[in-house]
């Protein structure tokens, strides 16, 4: 070191003179191994592929710095002094500095490139993990794919030779069931239309016309019918039953099916998923719903609502009949006496209206004084003989009356007329809930038995049942197994013995409707019918098979949405219920009118409490369609009989026919019977010619009197107000009234241009014009029947304020 900092007194730099001298690590060869070895040359490899070392930079001395001076020491020579070391030594010395410093930078530059290459081999191993861990995945994934779209491929070659096996026996299963249940609505179709001709047989055919044996033949058939449909029903069900574990739909587990005709709609629910918290089956598409009790949702039931738009139940209830058609009973059958060949016929009186058959024998020897006077007026003789023809042509059409309407006889005399001794009826009959069950009287009737003189099921029945499910088919080694049973349809228990000896200690309605109740009610909801007319919130009513009548009691919890006409209650348990509605909603009527429009053809327009209805008549009779569609659309339009048109309104609804005791639910205006009858019935033998309609004096005069307006219209048009003329009836007379409808005070003065009738019709002949009389004298035989049994019906005279 000492000679390398002498170089600048020899004439050289320090620099130079460090690198001009050897690098301490070189060496060369030994002279005395060359000989051995030979010069040290390989062969094997070019020499730019052998590594060669690094240069190490020389090494330069640190120079330790006096405590005093505070700068490196410097080893002199000897005989050098102090002031001997000049200006060179120093610029060695700051060189030497700088050197050193650099040094240290450099150093500390290699350990940061150290640090900084270790991190990028780190960050090098990490990228490269992950990039072999995603490639891993990657490899992992697509393996995964594979794997599954083999097994995909082997799940459709599997399912598809599956497919192949089990769709065609299972479309056959299917298509079998279907088919059976298509051919058992097919029958009964053909019964229920069947049904429909006899009923309208019976009530359309003249008693002169149909033997009795006959009638009674047509009755038992008619129960058979009965009895067939609910077979048929019941079958249908016991078909899709047995083999309902096929119709097993995917998400909920459980079999839900639906079957509709065009009178019958079933809907089918088994429990095949037996879920505890099940509550109940919305069948959305039929506006139904149930609610299932939570100890059945763990049983093999099945759940059946089954409505039919007919109505077989009611005629169980004895004297239903009578009931349901109340406005036949003592007003179209008339009991007739045989008459003497000498004496002159005589107008029908019921047997029971002693006043008033006094009040018709008083005229016939007015008739036959005036006969005996003969009189020169020709006129005069020829009413007398008309009046005579027209009585004989009255007394011939009055046995055409319906043989469904009855008398105002007593029930005893009913049923004999309609079971006659020594029979035996059939089953699911009448007579099979025993005719002489004594039906309950007025004084005995319980508030919650329904009373058909005030109420009438409308929209067909309800049958809510549970059933137990039968054993369904099994599949074992490719062979199906089915277990037959003969036993068809089982009904399954509900509520439990024990918990109907705890709703029999229930006594009043408010005990059960507690939250204390001992069993779970059963719940439903359904839209209210689509072939019933309902103007008031609708009430249920369940059957009770003991007591042969329908009962209001056992259901609580009704609500009845009317936007949605959606109708909800709950019962006691499963059972058959229907929907009441009162008969006389519609009563009583505003105002009527009757007016011809051509000839042989009249039309009836009613303004009842709540709707207006029109009757077109005819031969037959038409409820005229509306532009806006009802529940009625399946009977408007249709040409039918007059009393199969009155069966059809009141079992859809529109009731406009009040019944023998009308006076205990509904206003009306009481009048002799015996006037209001003959009134109708000569009103039916001008109506081709005359209108009719009512007047607000009616309502206010003696019972004895009828007030009328009536003129004679031949175009069919309206009638102006002005043409109508006033008509007072009475038992003795008739007269043209000397007044207008719009006058405010009542008169009873007659007309000065008038004269005195013994009866309306004759009055308005002799009022008619020759075309309007030849009209009169040519009028149809039906249509004369219908429009006087339209009007016996409505009893719009004693029913209209």
């Amino acid at each position: 070191m000492l000679a390398r900092l002498r170089t600048e007194s020899e004439g050289g730099s320090v620099l130079e003179a460090a690198a001009a001298a050897p690098a301490p690590w070189t060496t060369s060869p030994s002279p005395s191994l060359t000989w051995l070895y030979g010069p040290r040359i390989r062969h094997h490899r070019p020499l730019s592929a052998v590594p060669r070392p690094r240069p190490r930079p020389p090494r330069v001395p640190r120079l330790r710095q006096a405590p005093a001076l505070g700068r490196p020491r410097v080893a002199r020579q000897p005989g050098e002094g102090a002031g001997q070391q000049g200006p060179g030594l120093e610029a060695a010395m700051a060189s030497v500095r700088s050197s050193a410093a650099s040094k240290r930078g450099q150093r500390r530059s290699r350990s940061e490139e150290k640090l900084i290459r270790q991190e990028e081999e780190r960050k090098h191993l990490e990228e490269e993990e992950l990039r072999l861990a995603a490639e891993q995945l990657e490899r992992e994934i697509v393996e995964q794919k594979r794997l599954e779209e083999e097994e995909r491929a082997r799940i459709a070659a599997e399912d598809k030779i599956r497919k192949d096996n089990e769709l065609p026996e299972l479309l056959q299963i299917l298509k079998m069931n279907m088919a059976s249940v298509q051919k058992l609505h097919k029958n009964l179709r053909e019964a229920t239309k069947l049904l429909d001709e006899l009923q309208m047989l019976l009530s359309d055919t003249p008693p002169d016309e149909l033997a009795e044996a006959t009638a009674d033949q047509y009755l038992h058939t008619i129960c058979n019918l009965q009895d067939l449909l609910s077979n048929i029903n019941d079958k249908a069900t016991d078909i899709l039953l047995q083999k309902a574990i096929d119709l097993v739909d995917i998400e909920t587990g459980n079999m839900q099916e639906v079957v509709n005709d065009e009178n019958v709609t079933l809907c089918l629910w088994a429990n095949f998923n037996k879920n505890p918290r099940f509550k109940g089956y919305d069948f959305v598409n039929n506006h139904v719903e149930f609610e299932l009790p939570r100890p059945l949702a763990m049983c093999d039931i099945a759940v059946r609502i089954l409505h039919t738009q007919y109505d077989h139940i009611s005629c169980h209830i004895p004297l239903f009949q009578a009931q349901q058609k109340a406005f036949r009973n003592d007003t179209i059958l008339i009991i007739e006496e045989e008459q003497p060949d000498n004496k002159e016929p005589e107008v029908e009186q019921p047997d029971n209206k002693e006043p008033e058959v006094e009040q018709t024998d008083n005229k016939q020897p007015e008739v036959e004084q005036t006969d005996n006077k003969q009189p020169e007026d020709i006129k005069s003789k020829h009413e007398i003989d008309s009046k005579l023809a027209i009585d004989d042509d009255i007394k011939r059409l009055r046995p055409t009356r319906t043989r469904s309407a009855l008398s105002s006889s007593s029930k005893d005399e009913v049923l004999k007329n309609k079971w006659p001794s020594g029979e035996r009826s059939p089953a699911h009959a009448m007579a099979n809930v025993e005719l002489l069950h004594e039906y309950p009287s007025e004084e005995t009737l319980d508030e919650s038995i329904v009373d058909f003189n005030q109420y009438t099921p409308l929209g067909g029945v309800y049958y809510f049942d549970v059933l137990k499910l039968p054993p369904q088919p099994k599949i074992v080694n490719g062979w199906r197994i089915v277990q037959l049973s003969e036993t068809g349809l089982q009904p399954f228990s509900y509520p439990l013995e024990s918990a109907k000896e705890s709703i029999s200690s229930l006594g009043t309605i408010e005990e059960r409707d507690a939250d204390n109740h001992p069993v779970q009610p059963v719940g439903i909801t359904i839209k209210l019918p689509p072939r019933a007319l309902f103007f008031e919130k609708p009430t249920p009513a369940r059957w009770d098979a003991s007591g042969v009548v329908w009962r209001t009691d056992g259901i609580h919890s009704v609500t009845f949405d009317a936007e949605t006409e959606q109708l909800s209650f709950k019962m006691d348990t499963f059972n058959i219920f229907t929907l009441i509605q009162r008969n006389y909603v519609n009563m009583p009527f505003q105002s009527w009118d009757i007016r011809p429009v051509a000839e042989n053809e009249a039309l009836l327009t009613v303004h009842s409490a709540l709707v207006i209805v029109e009757i077109r008549i005819k031969e037959l009779c038409q409820l005229c369609p509306i532009s806006v569609k009802d529940n009625l659309a399946h009977i408007r339009g249709k040409w039918m009989t007059a009393s199969s048109l009155i069966t059809c309104m009141i079992n859809a609804g529109l009731n406009i026919f009040p019944g023998t005791e009308s006076e205990k639910y509904v206003a009306k205006t009481i009048k002799i019977k015996q006037l209001e009858h003959d009134t109708y019935t000569q009103m039916a033998l001008v109506a081709s010619a005359i209108a009719f309609k009512w007047s607000k004096w009616n309502k206010n005069c003696e019972q004895e009197d009828i007030i009328l307006q009536a003129c004679e219209n031949l175009t069919g048009e309206a009638v102006d107000e002005d043409s109508w003329a006033l008509y007072l009836l009475r038992p003795e007379r008739s007269q043209n009234l000397n007044m207008k409808e719009s006058d405010d005070e009542w008169t009873r003065e007659t007309n000065e241009h008038t004269e005195f009738y013994s009866n309306l019709y004759h009055m308005m002949r002799g009022h008619a014009s020759e075309a309007a009389l030849e009209r009169i004298l040519n009028a149809d035989h039906l249509f004369f029947t219908n429009v006087n049994e339209m009007l016996q019906a409505t009893k719009l005279l004693s029913h209209t304020v």
